[in-house]
């Protein structure tokens, strides 16, 4: 579930009331006292689109370095939505990488971003990497540098987080300062904006490509099956095998050389 990134003033209320309750009925059996209140928003999700141009960047970086590569994302937020976040392109900046890491010389990296033109350079709100052929689950380097960015945000900003690999698999996280609002994973859709024409060839396809309806057989009871296992049972006590099928079990000469004629 999504959570919030600050504590309100009416959730800093709800923890002291609880935490008070907390210690007004605790017993404490080694003289400790451990204390902890999870927060989150139901049903809170947020979709980011990526540009054909930035997804055709990603997958070209994600599949063609052997090592771990890093990039930042241009992005904006939708006018209409506050949820929806479209990465419109990807730049990769100086690193050093291995395998497993990837490290910036800070001077270097500074001397680049500043080079950016004043535009993309106040959309650099997206910061990407793969893992090769590892699972996209962030590790405690990612994590540290999340809190780190998280540190240097504004009240009005938000960032974006991602980590993809070579199957294409991705792990999204989203700091949404504006609205207080931590997105990760599962509460987060990421398609891809469809190109022109893309419509109508998907209109198409969807109405040539039909779902296969579920056969589903009709649950028997308990006591059917039971009189069935009898019925085997009997069965093989006077011919010695078991039928092909149960709709043999009234035809008493279909058997063959092995005993079933099958």
């Amino acid at each position: 579930m999504s959570r919030p990134i600050v504590m309100t003033d009416k959730m800093k209320m709800e923890a002291l009331a609880e935490f008070s309750n907390t210690l007004n009925n605790l017993k404490m059996s080694d003289g400790k006292l451990n204390y902890r209140q999870d927060f989150c928003y139901k049903d809170c999700k947020a979709t980011v689109l990526l540009t054909p141009e930035a997804y055709r960047k990603i997958v070209a970086l994600v599949t063609e370095f052997s090592d771990e590569v890093a990039w930042h994302g241009s992005v904006t937020r939708s006018n209409s939505l506050i949820n929806e976040f479209t990465i419109e392109d990807i730049f990769v900046y100086p690193q050093e990488v291995t395998s497993g890491t990837v490290t910036t010389d800070q001077e270097a990296y500074t001397d680049w971003l500043y080079g950016l033109d004043d535009d993309t350079f106040n959309k650099v709100r997206m910061q990407g990497h793969s893992h090769v052929n590892m699972s996209v689950n962030p590790s405690g380097v990612d994590d540290n540098h999340r809190k780190q960015i998280l540190e240097q945000l504004e009240n009005d900003m938000f960032y974006i987080f991602m980590i993809w690999n070579k199957s294409l698999s991705i792990h999204t996280l989203i700091y949404d300062m504006a609205n207080n609002v931590l997105y990760e994973d599962k509460d987060v859709e990421v398609k891809l904006l469809i190109e022109e024409g893309m419509d109508d060839f998907l209109t198409d396809a969807k109405e040539k490509v039909q779902k296969r309806a579920a056969i589903r057989k009709p649950k028997k009871s308990k006591k059917q099956e039971r009189l069935e296992q009898i019925q085997l049972q009997e069965y093989f006590d006077e011919f010695g095998v078991y039928p092909c099928s149960r709709s043999n079990l009234t035809d008493p000469f279909f058997y063959s050389e092995g005993g079933i004629r099958c």
